[in-house]
């Protein structure tokens, strides 16, 4: 049997046939996450341990390579693939996780080795993670050099040499390799922002987010209703780490816990959904009543918060292109119990967009996803330059359908999860050159960390 098919006999087996998958197959990592834990019999503090070590290594490849690099005395290309990625999982382990042993890593990242691959693997695999863990000091600094390996909460783990170019006289090169991103974007940012700024997104989108819930303030039946106070009681009543949110309806979650295990998420007292991306309609500000039309509603999240905000009254009609995207936001709408979401598959030319007209109208529009990186751990290394300018002709047709849709003193909300200016005010200012009808009345870019998830929002009106 290959040992790709088999059930993992350790998180670390695990983990690398979720890697290879992504490499081989060219599916998501979370995707493929799912399935393989799905298919094994993990323990929840091993399941844990596997998905730290697939997004770590996902999100920290070029870091990782930087240093690897410094410790084979053989070019890249002729060392296989696999053999890389067993190194990339050894090395992430020495220099991100301080929890866990050197000699474990060392060990038992040797031993999946001879599970997985070749035996000759085992010669180069011990020598080059010994090497590392010879190397990587117990010292650690709070300031960008060559010889600091960043890890988490603006903390560096310091080398005895430099590993990554000097920060200061090759800021694109450095940041780039350290932190790992792709060098086009770096250089985008470069232009845009200070060494400081770029370092506080590195820490900010290599850290896993934190999550937050959105309470449900539709009483579902006379038995089932919350407020945020209640939900956050029965929370520490669970001994579970949260906080109020500066939105009424959200809630921080500062524990590792999976939604899904929570009480109340059957039912349908919560949604999960980032502080940011709350924002949107609460900008938007549907009353009950209204007629609002939600494009690109999949999968669900800003849909049944306009729901909620909307008391379940008044008619919202949600979009999308793609009938298994729709189908989430089904299901979203039927946990929550929200009955006045109408789901509509369109056409992906929009020419059969409901007509309205509409009180209000949603446009969470496609992007490159930069404000969300740390979110989606593979996303980095998917987007290309030429995304940006793709995209933006869809953006704008987007943003005409939605000014064409809204009625007399109607609003209308721009919304991407990217901080990249020619996806947000770029493209609305393009729009309301064209319709003149429309007045802008306020936006923001939100930036990564500060204190959520980085996105743009922006407010028009019909006058």
């Amino acid at each position: 049997m290959s040992p790709t098919n088999r059930i993992p006999q350790s998180p670390r087996d695990l983990a690398f046939i979720v890697l290879k998958d992504a490499r081989t197959e060219s599916v998501f990592v979370d995707e493929s996450l799912d399935r393989r834990l799905n298919a094994s019999d993990l323990s929840p503090q091993d399941r844990g341990f596997a998905m730290e070590l697939v997004y770590g290594v996902t999100r920290r490849k070029m870091t990782l390579d930087a240093v690897i690099t410094n410790f084979v005395d053989r070019p890249r290309k002729s060392i296989e693939d696999d053999l890389w990625l067993l190194l990339q999982l050894g090395v992430y382990q020495l220099l991100m996780l301080d929890s866990i042993p050197s000699h474990a890593a060392v060990h038992e990242t040797v031993e999946v080795g001879r599970r997985v691959g070749s035996a000759r693997w085992t010669g180069l695999l011990n020598g080059v993670l010994r090497a590392v863990s010879r190397n990587v000091t117990e010292e650690y600094t709070t300031e960008l050099a060559a010889d600091a390996v960043p890890q988490t909460a603006g903390q560096f783990r310091k080398f005895p040499e430099p590993v990554f170019d000097d920060p200061q006289k090759q800021p694109v090169r450095h940041f780039a390799s350290a932190f790992s991103f792709p060098r086009w974007l770096v250089k985008r940012w470069h232009r845009r922002f200070s060494l400081e700024e770029m370092t506080a997104l590195g820490f900010w989108f290599n850290t896993p987010p934190p999550l937050w819930l959105r309470v449900n303030p539709v009483p579902l039946d006379e038995n089932l209703e919350t407020s945020r106070e209640q939900l956050l009681a029965q929370l520490r009543e669970l001994d579970l780490e949260c906080r109020a949110g500066e939105l009424p309806e959200a809630i921080e979650m500062q524990s590792q816990v999976r939604p899904e295990s929570l009480p109340g998420f059957a039912d349908g007292l919560f949604a999960v959904q980032d502080l940011t991306a709350m924002r949107a309609a609460t900008w938007l500000d549907p009353q009950p009543g209204e007629s609002v039309l939600d494009l690109c509603a999949a999968p669900g999240g800003k849909t049944t918060h306009l729901a909620e905000r909307m008391q379940n009254q008044g008619r919202l009609i949600a979009t999308d292109i793609r009938p298994q995207r729709l189908d989430r936001v089904i299901e979203n709408a039927t946990r929550l119990r929200l009955t006045i979401v109408e789901p509509q598959l369109i056409q992906a030319d929009g020419s059969d967009t409901p007509d309205g007209p509409f009180d209000a109208v949603l446009v969470d529009a496609p992007c490159s996803n930069t404000g969300v990186l740390g979110r989606r751990p593979d996303a980095r290394w998917r987007i290309r330059p030429d995304d940006l300018q793709e995209l933006r002709p869809l953006q704008e047709r987007l943003l005409k359908a939605a000014c064409d849709r809204v009625g007399s003193g109607g609003r209308v909300l721009y919304s991407t999860c990217s901080i990249e200016p020619e996806e947000n005010r770029e493209v609305v200012d393009a729009v309301l050159a064209e319709r003149p009808e429309m007045q802008f009345t306020k936006d923001q870019t939100h930036h990564p960390g500060r204190p959520a998830d980085g996105g743009y929002l922006a407010l028009l009106h019909r006058k």
